[in-house]
């Protein structure tokens, strides 16, 4: 009983060590706040430049409690020997439970999206404008990913920004086909399970028809007998961190 006691306050304080790695901190404007955490490059040096990597959570995560949405972060970003090897920042935002990172209005009639972005993205890139701003981040090397509704704020937030973001890594979403006009050159490395339940593998395979359709070369991979927690597989996937930090944006 004593060892499991102490395995679990073991668990415990190994949880609170990689909470307390990330900077907590709201963005607050006029009309909304943001909370988010960042998490800077291990062995941080103001006079190097670093890729930032914007993590979008699920819709299960949302809140207001700057927490929940790092249980999805990518660990081999975060753990020790990631941390060593892709050093960069990480923006993890909380989105609120009232609003989404993208609406499709008209869904499923429709995979168009709203004309304006939603609060939460708007906030979003407004602070990531400001970090880029006011920390060495290469500009060159911004990069999104994110799962489930995250996954869908990744391909919103290309389409809103196309000159902003060097790749982007979406997994299990669904996303507005007529936008792949806007984002069919950036490198995109997209991921699906082919028994998803909530957001059905036709919607990736769709997005990406669609860019190739442009003439884009998008990368795709589908996982067989996954359903809607692919991103489980995907974020472990060999070569692909690799990739994504190759990516610059020309």
């Amino acid at each position: 009983m004593k060892l499991v006691i102490a395995f679990i306050l073991a668990c415990q304080s190994v949880k609170a060590q990689q909470i307390s790695t990330y900077t907590k901190d709201v963005y607050v404007t006029s009309k909304d706040s943001l909370p988010y955490r960042l998490l800077y490059p291990l062995n941080y040096n103001k006079n190097k430049k670093y890729p930032i990597v914007v993590f979008l959570h699920g819709s299960g995560q949302r809140g207001n409690n700057n927490e929940a949405q790092l249980t999805g972060v990518p660990k081999r970003l975060t753990d020790s020997a990631g941390r060593v090897k892709y050093a960069c920042f990480i923006l993890a935002p909380q989105c609120s439970k009232k609003d989404v990172w993208v609406k499709f209005p008209n869904f499923p009639a429709s995979l168009e999206t709203t004309k304006l972005a939603t609060p939460a993205t708007k906030s979003v890139l407004a602070k990531l404008d400001l970090l880029i701003k006011n920390l060495p981040i290469d500009p060159k090397r911004v990069y999104v990913t994110g799962y489930s509704m995250g996954g869908e704020g990744a391909f919103d937030f290309l389409a809103r920004r196309p000159g902003l973001f060097a790749a982007a890594i979406p997994i299990c979403s669904v996303s507005d086909t007529a936008k792949a006009r806007l984002i069919y050159k950036i490198p995109i490395w997209a991921f699906h399970g082919d028994q998803d339940d909530v957001n059905d593998v036709k919607y990736s395979r769709l997005m990406i028809t669609a860019l190739e359709n442009r003439k884009g070369t998008p990368k795709y991979t589908e996982y067989q007998g996954v359903k809607h927690n692919s991103w489980l597989k995907a974020y472990e996937e060999p070569g692909l961190f690799d990739w994504l930090f190759s990516q610059r944006r020309r």
